[in-house]
């Protein structure tokens, strides 16, 4: 009789390597953009309507949450009904354009909902470390969630947007539209570490 396989051991499908390996690099990504720098800096504005480091990693602390609790409900709704498969899956057109305009280099700018703007605004002080503990823990949630998903269908289950009630996504999709969001604005935050007037 054959040993049982330890989940750590399961090969997960390759859509869900390459989006633990995208979660990874955010992290990296994050973790390289804050080194070094000093609360004035991690606070500090370019201008009035542009975010700190600061405001868009915290963004991005609130966003991810509210996008993961949507997420897991709908794994574990999947889960229930025996909506599984293996892909590799196809997504729709709408959703695809949505994650490729997305993407930095940032073309245009959206407009953040209110309940996705940044609870450290006006340049509160707060220390880098407090907010990046905060990001580390949601990307390993991530991951845990990531891993709960494989065997899902990826395609078939849909997830409401918490931004626009009226946009429905497929999960896969979802997961990598979230990863895109946490490029996005890492690229705004390395934009502001790199302007002319940052502080030295």
């Amino acid at each position: 009789m054959p040993l049982p396989v330890r989940a750590e051991e399961r090969k997960l499908n390759p859509e869900i390597e390459r989006l633990l390996y995208q979660v990874d690099v955010v992290v990296q990504e994050a973790e390289g953009l804050v080194d070094k720098i000093d609360v004035g800096q991690f606070n500090w504005s370019p201008g009035k309507g542009r975010w700190s480091i600061a405001e868009n990693l915290d963004h991005l602390n609130v966003t991810n949450g509210l996008m993961m609790a949507a997420f897991s409900a709908a794994v574990t709704k999947a889960r229930g009904e025996g909506r599984l498969g293996v892909g590799p899956f196809t997504y729709g057109f709408l959703s695809r354009w949505f994650y490729r305009n997305i993407q930095p280099p940032v073309r245009g700018r959206f407009s953040a909902p209110k309940k996705f703007q940044p609870r450290l605004t006006g340049g509160v002080g707060v220390e880098p470390g407090v907010v990046m503990e905060e990001f580390r823990a949601s990307h390993e949630r991530l991951k845990q969630l990531l891993v709960s998903a494989d065997g899902v269908d990826l395609a078939a289950v849909k997830v409401e947007s918490p931004a626009m009630s009226l946009f429905k996504y497929e999960l896969g999709m979802g997961f990598w539209i979230l990863c895109g969001h946490d490029r996005r604005h890492l690229w705004h935050a390395r934009n502001v570490r790199n302007h002319a007037q940052f502080p030295k």
